[in-house]
């Protein structure tokens, strides 16, 4: 029998990492196709989730590969090995899941609870399967990570109250301006914390946004949903000019706002001071803005002071949302146990998790009215039908595990529900 695989996790984020190499760790969209497939070089398995305030590789491996996921990371990103010796953390096995659903749950979050991250990781996940770097171990505990997120939200207060990068941000802006009704704001960006902006401001009433973003058609779309105006981003310092306050939120690896196009757009402002609020990884206005007088400029580090009033009431659901990752973490380490039938048992779950996820897609495109928190109610009432409906033969299958007839109950499993008998074949999703 061959060794049971490691799954090793190598990270940076907020809590052992300051911005500035935090945004030179991050990696774009464009570029997560080509590091997955590079993780495979010496991983079996890889899924990388890179947000504002992390970055995270997971690989599975033959042994624990964390001196090569740190050389991995620095030529990837173009730093020396010694940079990343003081803030990057290292876990292997029941640790890496622990941490990933505690992630995914939002107890690992620079703001507790908030509910961006569980997009993120599922975005992730995406990619990862897109790449085909996902396995039958990652393919069994990103999902399941997922269901725990969704779960801490549904089953506990974890995410009522709390407040995304975004909110903050407006927030911050309501605490430095007061009332913001007889305000202009500047939102730059039009991607998911973009509209989370729009969204937040709206809930204060604002009526004069206006929206830039390198896609006009995109601008439009964010704009015209709440009453606002789109800017060409030809015409970025003519708006910079007229906003009150500016929250930038884009994907962009080079900064959006330059000095250049602040001082211009200062000197047509007559004095009047303008509030700059980056929440973007890598930053989208330039950090020398601050030095330009009247500018009072915000990056996401400094967001953490105003996220800390929110947090008491959220602290208090942490053990409730602890006891949900116990249990998934129990459910993973006995899918584990049975190693010689994992393959079949894996297989099984993601068969039955395809044809489950075909069904909400095709259910959810006929109910379009229904809201987030619906749509997830329903997501973790459908996963928990399949887990049941799959308790007893898995059960059936752990119990025979190490038996002699043990490969033998396997190949008939395989059989009765058509799953492929080679393990690296993949479960495909039926379209």
């Amino acid at each position: 029998m061959t060794a049971r695989p490691t799954l090793s996790l190598l990270g940076v984020s907020h809590r052992t990492a300051p911005l500035e190499l935090r945004e030179r760790l991050a990696f774009t969209d464009e570029r997560l196709p080509h590091a997955l497939r590079a993780l495979l070089e010496f991983a079996g398995e890889a899924y990388v989730l890179s947000t504002c305030n992390r970055t995270e590789l997971y690989a599975v491996t033959e042994d624990d590969q964390a001196p090569a996921l740190i050389q991995f990371l620095a030529n990837e990103r173009g730093v020396e090995p010694s940079d990343l010796e003081d803030h990057t953390y290292g876990l292997t096995d029941d640790a890496a899941i622990r941490h990933l659903f505690e992630v995914a749950c939002g107890l690992d979050s620079m703001v507790l609870g908030e509910a961006q991250i569980l997009g993120q990781v599922r975005d992730a996940l995406e990619w990862a399967r897109g790449a085909g770097t996902v396995g039958r171990l990652l393919g069994r505990a990103l999902p399941l990570a997922i269901e725990m997120g969704k779960r801490a939200r549904a089953e506990t207060n974890i995410g009522r109250g709390a407040v995304s990068p975004s909110s903050v941000a407006v927030e911050l802006a309501r605490r430095v301006h007061g009332d913001l009704q007889n305000r202009c704001v500047l939102v730059i960006g039009a991607g998911e914390a973009g509209q989370a902006t729009v969204r937040s401001l709206m809930d204060d009433g604002l009526s004069q946004i206006l929206v830039v973003n390198r896609s006009f058609a995109r601008a439009e779309d964010v704009a015209h949903a709440v009453g606002g105006r789109a800017v060409p981003f030809d015409d970025l310092v003519e708006a910079l000019t007229a906003a009150d306050i500016v929250i930038s939120s884009t994907s962009s690896v080079e900064p959006v706002v330059s000095v250049a196009d602040a001082r211009r757009a200062m000197s047509a402002r007559l004095q009047r001071r303008l509030l700059c609020i980056d929440i973007a990884v890598p930053r989208d206005i330039a950090p020398d803005v601050a030095e330009i007088p009247g500018v009072v400029l915000y990056n996401v580090d400094d967001l953490q002071a105003g996220s800390m009033a929110n947090l008491e009431g959220r602290q208090s659901e942490v053990a409730a949302v602890e006891s949900i990752i116990d249990e998934g973490l129990a459910g993973f380490r006995a899918w584990r146990e049975a190693e010689s039938l994992v393959p079949t048992i894996g297989a099984l779950y993601q068969q039955a998790e395809a044809i489950r996820r075909s069904e909400m897609d095709r259910t959810m495109r006929r109910f379009p009215t229904l809201s987030a928190e619906q749509q997830d109610m329903i997501d973790v009432m459908t996963a928990s039908i399949v887990r049941r409906i799959l308790h007893g033969p898995v059960s059936a299958l752990k119990a025979k595990s190490g038996n002699p007839d043990a490969e033998q109950l396997a190949s008939s499993v395989r059989e009765l529900f058509s799953l492929p008998f080679d393990e690296r074949e993949p479960v495909t999703r039926p379209s």
